[in-house]
């Protein structure tokens, strides 16, 4: 099939069909629990960023696994629904991972996955064409081999390390952002801050750390800073981080800084956890636009990456967002 190269964003990873059952009561081990909702819809982290970056209005291309049967179908679907392009590599064998997710009525989420850290798929034809011609590529830690097909281009690379993955870390030091959460810190037993050292001394350009609702740390070659999300009430935090990465990486291919990057990828995420449901949040995008926002205007072929250098570990060492370096794609 002809490969439509002019897609700024590409995300690259885990693709599941989530089972979304919300519960009214406490989950209690061991007994039946009633939901009062169930929904089918893609996820997985790759996924959900795509389809928060596809609501954004920046055209973006899903690089992953989904193969064929029933529960793939609805995968597809929906991600086409919603405006995402698929590149899919799985082989005859692959089946997508389904994933149960239990959402409680403070909002609070717990997920069941089998996840893809250790498969083999590999890229096609197609999915290198999408990755060679990006600007920003969002990788996830899964399908680790397509995740190498993205380090070994020039675009700028953002991982989201929602935790930690031994083979990821490894990839630190061709990382451009690295997007961390408090899970990822709790899990190699730093505090936020110091994973923010961690991530600069592995060689990132720029790391970032979000606490839930508590403040998103950042830092770049320009400095540091935190910023706090506006306040809501939590009412399904299923899917947060990954609208978190979603926005990040459309304002990044927008052409804003780290700071403002971060600040507009908080307020998306704080819009996510106060709507029930797995797509219903976007409908308020358009509302929860920040001052110059451009969200709404049509996807252009021609977009900059500023403020953020391209790690000179897997590039020629051209700098992208400083004086006589942008790179326009």
């Amino acid at each position: 099939m002809p490969v439509d190269c002019g897609v700024p964003v590409v995300c690259v990873g885990l693709t599941t069909l989530d089972v979304v059952q919300r519960v009214d009561g406490p989950l209690v081990r061991g007994v039946k629990s009633v939901s009062s909702t169930v929904e089918l819809a893609a996820g997985g982290p790759a996924a959900n960023a795509a389809v928060a970056c596809a609501a954004l209005g920046v055209r973006v291309a899903l690089v992953t696994a989904i193969g064929s049967g029933a529960p793939a179908a609805v995968v597809r679907d929906d991600l086409v629904r919603q405006g995402v392009l698929i590149a899919d590599c799985a082989d005859d064998t692959w089946q997508v991972p389904v994933a149960s997710v239990l959402v409680e009525v403070d909002g609070t989420r717990t997920v069941v996955s089998p996840g893809a850290r250790a498969s083999d798929v590999r890229p096609t034809r197609e999915a290198l064409a999408l990755l060679g011609s990006a600007a920003v590529v969002l990788i996830d830690g899964h399908h680790p081999a397509l995740a190498e097909a993205a380090l070994a281009g020039d675009a700028v690379v953002v991982l989201d390390a929602g935790s930690p993955k031994p083979h990821a870390e490894a990839w630190l030091p061709r990382v451009d952002v690295l997007a961390a959460s408090a899970d990822y810190a709790d899990g190699l037993g730093l505090s936020p801050g110091e994973v923010i050292d961690h991530g600069l001394r592995a060689g990132c350009r720029a790391v970032v750390v979000t606490q839930g609702a508590g403040d998103a740390l950042w830092a770049d070659e320009h400095g540091r800073g935190r910023l706090a999300p506006p306040p809501v009430e939590a009412v399904d935090t299923n899917g947060a981080g990954d609208a978190f990465h979603g926005a990040l990486v459309a304002r990044l291919v927008r052409g804003d800084g780290l700071r403002d990057a971060v600040a507009r990828a908080v307020e998306v995420a704080s819009l996510r956890v106060s709507v029930a449901g797995a797509r219903g949040w976007m409908a308020g995008l358009g509302r929860s636009a920040g001052p110059g926002s451009n969200e709404a205007a049509p996807s252009v072929p021609s977009v900059s990456v500023a403020g953020i250098a391209r790690n000179s570990t897997r590039s020629s060492g051209h700098v992208m967002g400083l004086p006589g370096g942008q790179v326009s794609r």
